[in-house]
């Protein structure tokens, strides 16, 4: 009898928990992100630093232009509106650096582990993601959350600083 009364008790205490912290991970109220994933040609020194060029002017045009998007719709449809433009700026950059490929600008639905972007966890999974893939996209990569913004630059002391609209807006107001 006091096995039952024990298993019973834990059972209360497991729901009342799963009820209490359903919000507790994730306070988004849209949980849908859009990615941006940067491949490139390959591993060579010089293509390795010409992706972190084209990812900083990218970031620099998409700053820009999703600044007013307030939903992943929003985002989604000016990433997609813009497409062919971000292609151009990803293949300026490689010409003005003297590299013989192109790049592709493509939207598709792919799967990204897991990742921190400070204290947020970005499961793993399969999300839309602006891919920008230079010449053959066979070396080693680079990508990040474009909405909400989750993009980091890197900091003075070569560690990773994460910064968030959300975040820098929310310690802003409240």
């Amino acid at each position: 009898m006091l096995k039952k009364k024990i298993c019973a008790l834990i059972a209360v205490v497991l729901i009342l928990a799963q009820i209490f912290c359903a919000g507790c991970g994730n306070t988004n109220t849209e949980d849908k992100l859009l990615r941006i994933h940067v491949r490139a040609d390959s591993d060579s020194p010089a293509a390795q630093a010409v992706k972190k060029e084209v990812v900083a002017a990218v970031q620099f045009y998409l700053s820009e232009e999703l600044k007013d998007a307030r939903s992943y719709g929003e985002a989604y449809k000016a990433v997609e509106a813009r497409r062919e433009v971000l292609q151009e700026i990803a293949s300026a950059v490689l010409r003005r650096k003297g590299f013989g490929y192109g790049a592709t600008a493509t939207l598709s639905n792919e799967y990204f582990p897991a990742r921190m972007y400070g204290d947020t966890v970005v499961e793993s999974g399969y999300y839309d993601a602006l891919i920008v893939r230079l010449g053959t996209g066979g070396g080693d990569n680079w990508w990040c959350v474009l909405y909400p913004a989750m993009c980091y630059t890197p900091s003075a002391s070569d560690e990773t600083a994460y910064k968030s609209l959300v975040a820098e807006i929310a310690k802003k107001y409240f």
